[in-house]
């Protein structure tokens, strides 16, 4: 999703966060880190708004609808503090600066979680992390021509009783 990628590149050089997408192979990045999973992607409020233009060859429908995905961040620290700190800069780039980067993409934050614990215990040891969700809510627009019919045969029959 090109948007996911603006809002990861963003995000990266505003606050200096190694971001990565969530359940990848490979080596883990040093301490600390974030990933993001995009855990949901559904038609938001509201209908379809669905419009037409009549151009010289071809009829033009443009159907128009609300979009919310929702971006699962966690972060990764040096310690419990740290993932927690790493978190909390990532949530505040969404309610400040980031907010303003995605209105000029015509992008908005429709909510933001509050960070929380999110650490596991792994065999024997735990996978300190903390994390929070977003859900952000755009546009979705779509084009597409109709063709135009030259002519229209058709036959006319007459039954008589």
């Amino acid at each position: 999703m090109n948007l996911m990628k603006l809002i990861r590149n963003e995000l990266a050089t505003d606050t200096s966060v190694t971001l990565n997408r969530a359940d990848q192979i490979g080596k883990l990045p040093p301490l600390p880190y974030a990933t993001y999973k995009i855990i949901g992607d559904r038609k938001g409020i509201g209908r379809e708004n669905i419009s037409h233009v009549d151009q010289p060859n071809a009829l033009v429908e443009t159907r128009s609808q609300e979009r919310n995905f929702t971006i699962s961040f966690n972060t990764y620290g040096t310690s419990h503090d740290n993932a927690s700190e790493v978190a909390a800069q990532l949530r505040k780039w969404f309610e400040g600066r980031g907010s303003f980067f995605l209105d000029g993409l015509g992008v908005a934050v429709a909510s933001i979680s509050e960070v929380g614990n999110r650490t596991t215990f792994l065999m024997d040891s735990y996978d300190e992390k903390w994390g929070f969700d977003v859900i952000i809510r755009y546009n979705e627009t779509d084009e597409y021509e109709i063709d135009y019919f030259d002519k229209v045969e058709y036959e006319l029959t007459v039954e008589r009783e």
